[in-house]
């Protein structure tokens, strides 16, 4: 049978579907989210019960969304596991064998990982921002004010692209724990260690175009969301894309290296 990108795309997708962890992981996903964002909404309402301003629209986007900070790194995680576990376990070797070039292995695990975390995130994403705001209530923003649907999209597909930029440094290092913690550095530990480093003005041009906060810029909604101006949307989303896409295309380099 002629190996085609297609049925390799198939099996990456079976292995991925069929695997408990998956739907735990995204399970526990969508319940932590939507949990996070209804108490935070609940808060919300008894500050504004006690005399605190009522929220703006982007204020109450925000907060609603505020669980995808924390949940970008679980979906980065995700996407170590996808090829990593298979280099733990060695079922990394069949696949290897079954598939000769090595770009369409993570590029079928890609389009596997998209497929798969897309439409549960955009679910998880919807559903956050409406239990937020039925925390919220009358005082909450709604899904026709201006921005709002675009800003929940952003947030689903920020954590895709997070995914994806996951499994490009777990196809790069092989080593969960190594991977892991170099996915932990460069999205917690670097934005805090550039800001005392970097001068002023060169902070504000730096820091925008990394990947954790790219990715809260793909859904703020006027961005505002930090103490200095981030990109717009549409340009996060590039800067996202330009990062998944430099670490996936790394982890095709070391697979031809290493296991051509």
């Amino acid at each position: 049978m002629r190996i085609t990108f297609a049925r390799v795309v198939r099996s990456e997708f079976t292995k991925l579907r069929s695997l408990r962890s998956t739907w735990l992981t995204l399970g526990t996903v969508l319940l932590l989210a939507v949990g996070l964002a209804a108490a935070i909404g609940y808060g919300v309402r008894r500050s504004v019960q006690s005399g605190e301003p009522a929220p703006s629209v982007a204020d109450a986007v925000a907060v609603a969304l505020l669980p995808m900070d924390f949940l970008m790194l679980v979906i980065g995680v995700f996407g170590i596991l996808q090829i990593s576990g298979e280099y733990g376990s060695g079922a990394i070797r069949a696949t290897l064998t079954a598939v000769p070039r090595r770009w369409p292995v993570l590029g079928a695990k890609a389009v596997a990982l998209i497929g798969l975390t897309a439409p549960v995130l955009a679910v998880t994403c919807l559903a956050a921002f409406l239990a937020c705001q039925a925390g919220i209530g009358p005082d909450g923003a709604t899904l026709g004010d201006p921005a709002v649907p675009r800003a929940i999209a952003g947030a689903a597909g920020a954590a895709v692209l997070m995914g994806l930029l996951g499994l490009g440094i777990g196809a790069m290092l092989r080593h969960t724990a190594g991977a892991i913690t170099t996915l932990v550095v460069l999205l917690m530990v670097v934005p805090v260690l550039l800001g005392p480093v970097l001068p002023g003005e060169r902070e504000e041009k730096v820091l925008k175009f990394v990947p954790a906060l790219a990715g809260q810029a793909m859904y703020s909604l006027h961005g505002d969301g930090a103490p200095f101006e981030m990109l717009t949307p549409g340009a996060a989303v590039t800067v996202l894309v330009g990062w998944a896409a430099a670490l996936l295309l790394g982890g095709v380099a070391v697979l031809r290296r290493r296991d051509g």
